[in-house]
């Protein structure tokens, strides 16, 4: 399967955003440039959450001004795609001491299933996550 274009993850998009970005991820993406680039819905509200201040808002709105058509959103075939992508049977314990595995797993799982339905590559520091759902993906910090 041939991946055209690239989903980029919300680590990178904070990470671009820096007055001085990471080099390895500056040319990670100068190497990709003609690849389409596209930005899920799902990282929008990851940044809002891990970033909750008032200038996050203008960003934001850039990011949906800038990637336009670009933007994906979780829709019918994306969720269809995601059901078969869970957790772990440990991180999906009930009453866990630590919530926060689950929703990730949530979070990461609904970015494969939007990079396997749109035949895209992600980018993201995270890359080796979504390899062991069988998603083309790249560690700019690493690859």
């Amino acid at each position: 399967m041939s991946h055209v274009g690239l989903l980029l993850d919300s680590d990178v998009l904070a990470e671009i955003r820096k007055a001085t970005p990471h080099q390895q991820v500056v040319n990670c993406l100068r190497r990709n440039s003609y690849r389409t680039m596209y930005v899920s819905v799902l990282s929008l509200g990851e940044l809002k959450g891990l970033y909750p201040y008032p200038e996050t808002e203008r960003w934001l709105a850039e990011l949906i001004d800038r990637f336009g058509d670009h933007l994906l959103e979780v829709d019918t075939r994306v969720s269809l795609e995601w059901a078969g992508r869970h957790a772990e049977r440990p991180l999906q314990a009930v009453g866990s001491e630590c919530q926060a595995p689950l929703a990730r797993a949530a979070l990461e799982g609904l970015m494969a299933a939007t990079a396997t339905v749109h035949r895209l590559e992600i980018i993201s520091g995270k890359a080796d996550v979504y390899r062991t759902w069988g998603v083309s993906a790249v560690n700019p910090w690493e690859d």
